[in-house]
């Protein structure tokens, strides 16, 4: 009898009544698992560098809005001629070079033509270059003396009509204020 109580106590658990009785985690579950954290990571890495991509656009864009607005700005003060001019370098604090070309055009309205500046980055055709056209009419009248003497003496017949209502109130309430009984 001895000799069968030994053998019972060898006997070892099948696997069956092992995998029942387990709260563990099997391989292909940890597999799984894996899988997914790395498809997350992946996905997320790919929004990350859209996000980058797009906000290094942004600011290209944001800064060639500037650029042109500066340009015009330099155009309308008189700084610069309006004459046209093509893709000629700008200087801007950015790593990157710009250029910046002047363009003037004719409508069929009187009195007005488009002026258009456009900056762009120098960058090869694959970098996908951030191109900005600012347009502003322009009025095609120069101002001569004659107009200045037109437009003055709008002012002064302005100034008449509009001073003569307002006089004639202010010498009203000052007699009423300052009159003795």
């Amino acid at each position: 009898m001895a000799f069968l109580h030994l053998n019972r106590r060898r006997r070892i658990p099948s696997t069956r009544a092992y995998s029942r009785d387990s709260r563990a985690f099997t391989l292909i579950e940890v597999i799984l698992a894996l899988v997914v954290l790395g498809g997350a990571l992946a996905i997320l890495g790919e929004v990350m560098q859209l996000a980058n991509s797009s906000a290094v656009d942004a600011r290209a864009e944001t800064q060639a809005q500037l650029l042109a607005s500066s340009v015009m700005d330099e155009i309308m003060a008189g700084l610069q001629d309006d004459s046209p001019v093509t893709r000629q370098p700008l200087d801007s604090d950015d790593a990157t070079r710009w250029l910046y070309s002047v363009e003037t055009g004719t409508c069929d309205v009187v009195g007005v033509f488009p002026l258009t500046v456009t900056v762009e980055q120098d960058l090869e055709p694959q970098f996908n270059p951030v191109k900005f056209r600012l347009v502003r009419w322009m009025p095609t009248v120069v101002e001569t003396s004659e107009n200045e003497e037109e437009t003055a003496a709008d002012q002064e017949e302005a100034r008449e009509s509009g001073g003569g209502a307002s006089g004639g109130g202010g010498a009203t309430s000052g007699s009423g204020v300052g009159g003795s009984p």
